[in-house]
């Protein structure tokens, strides 16, 4: 009797724990009640009495998203690190666009047809939102141009059918010369 008592304690004190860390920076009882729902509250609720059913909660109810909020910082110079996962995963191009493999390249490809392995092998665009993450998560180091000795990519570090990003000036075709 008294070992069923303290586990269905303990499971009740979990789940009350586990919905006071979801829901501590919306409602803030004061001291007494925390007080009495410290020692009291696992033996004496009812089943149905949780944090959720109560009328402030309900109100004040805010959408809860994780988020990635740590940076690292360099201990001798005090700048921000690069993170790692970044640099190995995708390669910038030097007009600022990141590109990166497709996924599952290297799995199944016994049964993959010919043209989809083809397509597996191709680099794909990262979006411009996508783009500017990366930005932050690198160093200035990793933002600047770098230039290797047969470089695969380097047909396409320049961007010259696009009006903003060209170098070159257009050829000019006067409109009677066909």
């Amino acid at each position: 009797m008294f070992r069923t008592l303290i586990s269905a304690a303990k499971c009740r004190a979990t789940s009350v724990l586990t919905a006071r860390k979801l829901f501590k920076n919306v409602y803030q009882p004061s001291l007494v009640q925390q007080v009495i729902r410290k020692h009291f509250s696992v033996l004496h609720t009812k089943p149905n009495n949780t944090l959720l059913n109560e009328p402030q909660l309900i109100k004040n109810r805010i959408n809860l998203v994780d988020t990635k909020t740590l940076t690292k910082f360099s201990i001798r110079k005090g700048r921000r690190k690069a993170n790692k996962a970044v640099i190995k995963r995708f390669y910038r191009l030097d007009w600022g666009i990141w590109i990166r493999t497709k996924c599952g390249r290297h799995k199944r490809l016994w049964k993959k047809r010919a043209s989809r392995r083809r397509r597996l092998r191709q680099h794909v665009f990262c979006n411009a939102t996508q783009s500017y993450l990366l930005d932050k998560m690198v160093g200035s180091y990793w933002r600047k141009p770098k230039y290797y000795v047969d470089d695969p990519y380097e047909p396409y570090h320049k961007r010259e059918d696009f009006a903003y990003s060209a170098r070159k000036p257009r050829p000019y075709f006067p409109p009677g010369e066909l």
